[in-house]
């Protein structure tokens, strides 16, 4: 009777505890959360109350912080994957992290950190890429543009009326580059006419100046980067005789929002003479900006005549410098760090080496001790589950060295083709719109 008690206590105590653990299990399943992930939360959540005060505020390289980065990593990526990306990023923290700033590490520095997010770090996954870059302005293409002094416009303006459309002041304003100012004169022109030289103070309604202005309106918003109504200006003109630069104007559009399959599909029914070679050198520029340079170079092969076309035609990708993700891979694994080294990290695989080789001696230096001596067999266990994690880490981040390594790569060879395309011209001309406009219409560089 004596024992029954007790144990029967104790009985109630474990049963307690057992429905609650239940509970709480079911409680983080039902969340989204397994239990080892939940449990490798409340260690880094330990680690933030407990060690990451005692090492300053300014110790992290990166933002998110190590902490930060590894609880995202576990709750995202599940409890394995998250840790060996955490324990990457641990060993990636280091004094010579700096030095792969503006190649590995790119974008806004945040108090004095160097972002670095989680999806950057995940194996399976390609990190995001660079957003669409917006057609430069060619703005002084000899014989295209009005040669007009600031004077003589500004006077003509002011004598005309501030409520007067003008087409040669819209002008002015985009080759100044006043982008939303020249749009909104080139539709005013559009909807009201332009002031005749000869017929004042009438105003001259023309079909062509019409289609000029419109188009010159979506130009202007392009090159403004307000791509939203440079996609109404141009879906707006339903004209016949200017589908072709309709949907050259879109495909550019589409081009500098980075949707470019959008792009290719825009440019595949233009068939006017003059914007042929324009529309294909743009086609190529798509396939390099998706980095499908064998594509790129065999549709600037085809066209291409000039220089800049003719050095973009043999840039097929295979002259772009590689790592294998297993060699990689394979040599952390039998070297810890010389996969990062032989992927041009020599700072993470030196710290690496240092990372696994000092923990690893650690757990070696207690496993020579009396297994008697100072609760040495738990100490072992803790070092050796140290030691086996940055190991496993460093060989994931060897895999990953390997990918970001081609990944510059493609990127700087992106890079040398967009500086080569920057010199071909691919404004169209929508003067020749105006070609057949009345003598009495005021044209550009008319005075």
């Amino acid at each position: 009777m004596g024992l029954t008690e007790p144990l029967a206590g104790l009985y109630s105590l474990t049963l307690r505890r057992t429905s609650f653990l239940a509970v709480l299990l079911a409680g983080t399943c039902l969340a989204g959360y397994d239990a080892v992930s939940v449990s490798g939360d409340w260690l880094i959540v330990a680690y933030k109350i407990v060690l990451s005060p005692l090492q300053g505020s300014n110790v992290c390289n990166f933002h998110p912080t190590c902490s930060q980065f590894a609880r995202s990593a576990v709750r995202s990526q599940g409890f394995l994957p998250g840790v060996l990306i955490g324990a990457d990023r641990l060993m990636r923290c280091n004094t010579l992290a700096w030095s792969y700033y503006d190649t590995y590490y790119r974008g806004d520095v945040v108090g004095g950190r160097m972002p670095d997010p989680v999806e950057n770090h995940v194996a399976w996954l390609r990190p995001p890429d660079e957003p669409g870059l917006l057609i430069a302005a060619q703005t002084e293409v000899p014989g295209t543009r009005p040669e007009t002094s600031d004077v003589s416009v500004m006077s003509r303006r002011m004598a005309l009326g501030r409520c007067t459309p003008d087409l040669s002041f819209a002008d002015y304003l985009y080759t100044s580059g006043e982008y939303y100012q020249a749009a909104g004169e080139y539709l005013r022109v559009r909807w009201l006419g332009t002031r005749s030289e000869h017929t004042a103070p009438a105003l001259v309604m023309s079909p062509r100046v019409s289609n000029y202005a419109g188009l010159m309106a979506g130009e202007s918003y392009l090159q403004a980067g307000d791509l939203a109504q440079a996609r109404h200006a141009f879906s707006d003109l339903s004209a016949p005789a200017v589908q072709d630069f309709r949907q050259y104007g879109v495909a550019r559009t589409d081009f500098a929002a980075g949707d470019y399959a959008a792009t290719r599909a825009d440019l595949a029914s233009i068939t006017s003479p003059a914007l042929t070679g324009q529309a294909r050198t743009l086609e190529g520029w798509t396939y390099f900006r998706q980095r499908r340079f064998a594509e790129g170079a065999s549709t600037l092969g085809a066209i291409g005549t000039d220089e800049p076309s003719r050095h973009l035609s043999s840039m097929n990708g295979r002259d772009i410098r590689r790592r294998s993700r297993f060699a990689s891979t394979l040599l952390s694994a039998i070297m810890p760090g010389a996969g990062q080294l032989y992927s041009g990290r020599a700072g993470d695989g030196a710290y690496s080496f240092l990372t696994v080789a000092s923990t690893g001696l650690v757990t070696w230096w207690f496993a020579a001790e009396p297994a008697t001596r100072d609760r040495t067999r738990v100490k072992v266990s803790i070092f050796g589950v140290v030691t086996a994690l940055f190991y496993a880490g460093n060989i994931y981040g060897a895999s990953i060295a390997a990918r970001d390594y081609n990944l510059l790569q493609e990127h700087r060879y992106v890079q040398r083709a967009d500086s080569l395309f920057g010199l071909l011209s691919l404004e169209p001309d929508y003067r020749v719109l105006l070609d057949s406009v009345p003598s009495d219409t005021t044209l550009p560089g008319r005075q």
